[in-house]
């Protein structure tokens, strides 16, 4: 086998660059979006199970033998209500998932990373289902 000798013609043509750099830089990437992808779904996972626990609680928590002996309209849909509130509460969490997951990517993608903001979005999705389940108690407790 026959060495090859460096000539000033060959070596302004090879260029020494180290692939870690690169592809420590694309991983680092590669795990941001795959964890915002992997949070994402989560986002979704929980607003489909409480739009499917509304939805639920609409189908078949609806009028029963004890209700129709009341003769009482508000009585029956009072499941229908707290039903339409969960489904309501889990359809804004899927439009929440879908506005924070886009947000984060852009954030990704810009490297504009703030610790700061990252509490409050999730603070606000809790107090928006603690309000829609406390509007359930107080139409089944209350009313």
């Amino acid at each position: 086998m026959e060495m090859v000798e460096s000539s000033p013609l060959v070596d302004p043509l090879v260029v020494k660059t180290s692939p870690e750099p690169a592809a420590n830089k694309f991983q680092g990437s590669f795990t941001d979006h795959l964890a915002n992808e992997r949070t994402f779904l989560a986002w979704i996972r929980t607003g489909l199970g409480i739009f499917a626990f509304g939805c639920a609680i609409a189908r078949f928590g609806g009028a029963n033998d004890v209700q129709k002996t009341f003769k009482d309209s508000f009585h029956e849909i009072k499941p229908i209500i707290s039903g339409l509130l969960l489904a309501f509460a889990g359809v804004i969490l899927l439009f929440f998932s879908i506005y924070r997951f886009c947000r984060v990517n852009r954030q990704i993608m810009h490297r504009d990373l703030t610790a700061a903001s990252q509490i409050r979005e999730p603070l606000i999705a809790a107090l928006a289902l603690i309000l829609c389940l406390t509007a359930i108690l107080i139409i089944f407790v209350v009313l």
